[in-house]
C-alpha cells in the first residue's frame, strides 16, 4: 500500500501485501545470516539502546536467528565526533567557564554592594551571556543555593527563586553550544560559597566528589593510554567506590556522567552502574561528562561536573581545564581559580 516514502533509500525493496507474505519477506531477507544486531538490551541493561519490543525479537529468534545488542555498533553512527566537533566543543566550553564566573563575580558584587539577589536573576544573566556570544542551549541553568542543590534537577523560575545571602552554597549547572549546525555540547557545574572562607564540614565533602572525579580521570586516562577497552559502568565504579569508602555513597543518587553529542544526553555510552548498567564501549572521537554529587536533603547539594574529550588517537583531554579543586570563597580577595 505504502510504495514510496522509501523510495530515496539505496536499498533492495521487497514488496508485500499480507501478514503471511510479510514474514516471507522477513525470512527471505534473513536467511543468509546467523547473527543480526538490533537496538536491544539483554534484560533491559540499558533501556535508551533497548527499542525493539519482546515480540519482535521472538519472531525473529523463531527463523534460528541469534540476536545480539546493537548498542555498541549504533554509536559509531550517532555518538563519534569529528575532529572540528571536538575542536569546536573546547572553545564552548572555555566560553561556558568564562560564563559561570561572570556569574559568580555577579552574585559576589550583589551581595557585597548589598543589592538584592536571587537564583532566577543569576540564570537569566547566564542565558543573555548565551545570546551575546552566539551560543544556544535546550533549556535554562541550574542555580540553586544549598538545600535547592539537594535536588539535582531544580531549576529556579520566574515564579520559584530563592535569594543568595551571604554563608550560602552556590551550585551553578550550566550547558550550550555554539549556534553553527552540528555543533557539541559543553557541560559544567562549578560550586561558591558566600563567604570570604569555607567552612571545614563543607569544603570536606566538596573534597569527597573531586577526588571520586580524579579516580574516574585517572582510569579512563590510563585505559586509553595502555590501549585497553574501557566501559561506561566501569568509569562509573571507577569514582563511586571512592565516594562509597569515604561513606557518603548514599547521597550520590545518579550515575557518574553521560554521552554529549549535539544533543546534551548523547546517544553513546554513559558512565552508569547505577541508573542503569551500561556495558557499551567509550569510544575514541566521543565526548562525556564526569559529574559526581553528594545531595543531603532539604539540606545541601554540591556536585563537580566536567567534560572529558577522547581525541581520535586516544589522548584523554579535558577542553574545561583548569578544573575546580576547591568551593571559591565568594567574598574572599582572590576567589578564582
Amino acid at each position: 500500500m505504502e510504495q514510496t516514502p522509501l523510495s530515496h533509500l539505496k536499498a533492495t525493496q521487497r514488496v508485500y501485501d499480507t501478514h503471511q507474505s510479510w514474514v516471507e519477506a522477513v525470512t527471505e531477507s534473513l536467511k543468509e545470516f546467523a547473527t543480526i544486531a538490533m537496538e536491544y538490551s539483554p534484560m533491559n541493561a540499558i533501556p535508551v539502546a533497548s527499542k525493539v519490543d519482546a515480540g519482535t525479537i521472538e519472531f525473529i529468534r523463531s527463523l534460528g536467528i541469534n540476536v545480539v545488542t546493537s548498542a555498541d555498533i549504533s554509536q559509531q553512527f550517532t555518538a563519534v565526533l569529528s575532529e572540528e566537533q571536538i575542536a569546536g566543543a573546547a572553545i564552548t566550553a572555555g566560553y561556558l567557564r568564562a560564563i559561570i564566573m561572570d556569574a559568580f563575580e555577579f552574585i559576589r558584587e550583589s551581595i557585597l554592594n548589598k543589592t538584592p539577589v536571587h537564583e532566577y536573576l543569576v540564570q537569566q544573566r547566564i542565558v543573555e551571556q548565551f545570546r551575546s556570544r552566539g551560543l544556544v542551549s535546550d533549556s535554562s541553568p541550574i542555580v540553586a543555593i544549598g538545600p535547592r542543590a539537594a535536588s539535582p534537577h531544580y531549576a529556579p523560575s520566574f515564579s520559584e527563586s530563592a535569594t543568595i545571602e551571604k554563608d550560602m552554597v552556590v551550585l551553578i549547572d550550566a550547558w550550550c553550544k555554539s549556534e553553527a549546525p552540528g555543533s557539541v555540547y559543553a557541560d559544567l557545574t562549578w560550586v561558591g560559597y558566600t563567604a570570604r572562607e569555607v567552612p571545614p564540614d563543607i569544603e570536606s565533602a566538596f573534597s569527597i566528589i573531586v577526588h571520586g572525579r580524579n579516580a574516574a580521570i585517572e582510569f579512563v586516562s590510563q585505559r586509553f593510554q595502555d590501549a585497553k577497552p574501557v566501559f561506561g559502568f566501569e568509569v562509573d565504579d571507577a569514582c563511586r567506590s571512592v565516594i562509597n569508602a569515604s561513606g557518603m555513597g548514599s547521597a550520590f543518587i545518579h550515575r557518574t556522567g553521560h554521552n554529549i553529542t549535539t544533543e546534551i544526553h548523547g546517544p553513546g555510552a554513559n558512565m552508569d552502574n547505577f541508573e542503569t548498567h551500561d556495558t557499551r564501549q567509550i569510544l575514541k572521537s566521543t565526548s562525556f561528562s564526569i559529574e559526581p554529587g553528594l545531595y543531603i536533603p532539604e539540606t545541601l547539594g554540591l556536585r563537580t561536573e566536567i567534560d572529558i574529550a577522547v581525541l581520535s588517537d586516544g589522548t584523554v583531554t579535558i577542553p574545561s581545564a583548569p578544573i575546580q579543586t576547591a568551593i571559591l570563597p565568594l567574598l574572599g580577595d582572590e576567589w578564582q581559580q
